[in-house]
């Protein structure tokens, strides 16, 4: 016997690993072929000593390190558990990977990690105002929420026409009263300043972490340590108070960025994370008031990662919808992932006057657009709070995560992914937008309130004719 000590987010873990074959139902028999690597393109930019091991199925973290007969921790090699994939993340240099791991037979394949990077977008000068007013109107089961006053952003969102700025009086955004009530939207970021006004007492860092485990920078607190305050500006746009598509969601910080990117092993250990929680929550929420989730991913990376698409995916199975932005270089999405996956929401960004925006992402991963030109979110700098001025495709995919809030918090879509986007697809105006090549669809996002093919006792169109 000997001792292995596994390191997570919650502390050590001695495990006790048998070093004799006769003591685990898997045989220390090395592959005839060494597991291949995957990934490696060209166009994706590596992480050096990092690797994200993939298990073949019904294969364990224990079964393998009972295999290799090693002390992973001991000879200076992080390591930690992937168990979404399964699999694990291991910082080491190659020659083990190919010297040790690449032999096990419980090992399917090895990708080396990549980094992913926020989208880069213009900024203007912060501003601090208190802007609008809400007046409420009635039906007969729900109540509509007019925000006058509003960002035209926000206005463009619940219109069933086009606007013009300027020419059709004060912009008002009407929303469901309750929208996004209790549902959490988690969002993957650089950090969020919780403590913001904009958000109430609706913000919290996940798991009440004050360090991210998912990143391996220097700025780990939990805080927004972007120069941009880019966390805390999505954030807002999701589910803030004055500038949020969802303004009574629970907006969940998970720090997955330093310096502005990201990297994948994180990443994927942070959807592992949210799953569980999620599918926690849902097996709880006859006890406790839980609607559903949302994941807001405004980063991105070049080529592909098979084991962010099976993350992914899993987390979509889960009934977890993923927001990604379609990324702001103004070319085809079919390199960026993980835009370029199936199971993910890609957003462009229009101008206010429903135009392409000039630096927008386009081709037909794109799913729908959202204002994403010259947006109002949440700012700060020190120990002072206001507002600022960012254009992005991040933006937009955060207005969009804020409206899945607004359909599953009505539903209580707790399990369906596929049944929020379909609320999406059938809520969104159709042929409104410019500039987007015909392989993009036309469709910009909309919360679905002054849709006029739907009944007037409900919210959307596909809401049930009372609320779940």
């Amino acid at each position: 016997m000997f001792a292995i000590v596994w390191r997570f987010s919650g502390g050590w873990i001695i495990l006790l690993a048998a070093a004799a074959a006769g003591m685990t139902p898997y045989p220390r028999v090395p592959q005839t072929g060494l597991a291949p690597y995957i990934g490696y393109n060209e166009s994706s930019e590596r992480i050096a000593d990092s690797y994200i091991i993939k298990f073949k199925e019904g294969y364990t973290l224990q079964n393998h390190l009972d295999w290799i007969g090693l002390n992973f921790s001991s000879m200076g090699h992080e390591y930690h558990d992937l168990d979404i994939l399964p699999g694990y993340h291991l910082q080491s240099n190659q020659s083990v990977i190919d010297n040790i791991v690449r032999r096990d037979a419980g090992v399917e394949w090895i990708e080396p990690s990549s980094r992913m990077y926020l989208p880069e977008h213009r900024t203007t000068a912060d501003i601090e105002v208190e802007r609008n007013s809400s007046v409420r109107r009635r039906t007969k089961r729900w109540q509509a929420i007019v925000q006058q006053n509003a960002p035209f952003q926000l206005a463009m969102q619940s219109s069933a026409e086009r606007l013009s700025l300027g020419a059709d009086g004060v912009p008002s955004f009407w929303h469901w009263r309750e929208a996004g009530r209790d549902v959490d939207v988690y969002i993957f970021d650089c950090g969020i300043n919780i403590t913001h006004p904009e958000f109430g007492v609706r913000a919290s860092n996940f798991q009440e972490m004050d360090i991210s485990p998912y990143y391996s920078g220097s700025d780990r607190i939990m805080t927004d340590t972007a120069s941009n305050k880019h966390g805390t500006c999505i954030a807002s746009l999701a589910g803030g108070r004055l500038n949020g598509a969802a303004k009574r969601a629970n907006l969940i910080n998970v720090k997955v960025c330093g310096m502005l990117s990201a990297e994948s092993p994180g990443v994927i250990r942070a959807l592992g994370d949210v799953r569980k929680e999620h599918n926690a929550k849902r097996r709880r929420s006859r006890r406790i008031p839980f609607a559903g989730s949302v994941i807001n991913m405004s980063f991105g990376g070049s080529g592909y990662s098979l084991a962010m698409a099976i993350a992914i995916r899993k987390v979509y199975q889960a009934g977890i919808p993923v927001v990604v932005s379609a990324g702001n270089n103004n070319t085809f999405t079919s390199g960026r992932y993980p835009c370029n996956l199936r199971e993910t929401i890609c957003v462009a960004a229009v101008d206010n006057e429903y135009r392409k925006a000039n630096f927008s992402n386009f081709g037909p991963e794109v799913e729908v657009a959202a204002p994403g030109e010259r947006v109002m979110c949440a700012s700060f700098q020190d120990d002072m709070f206001g507002s600022t001025f960012h254009s992005g495709t991040s933006q937009a995919a955060a207005y969009v995560s804020g409206t899945l809030a607004h359909f599953i918090s009505y539903e209580k879509l707790r399990s369906n992914a596929a049944l929020i986007r379909k609320r999406m697809r059938d809520n969104s105006i159709s042929g409104i937008l410019d500039g987007f090549p015909r392989t993009t669809p036309n469709r910009l996002i909309n919360n679905g309130i002054q849709k006029p093919n739907k009944s007037p006792i409900q919210p959307y169109v596909g809401a049930p004719k009372s609320q779940r």
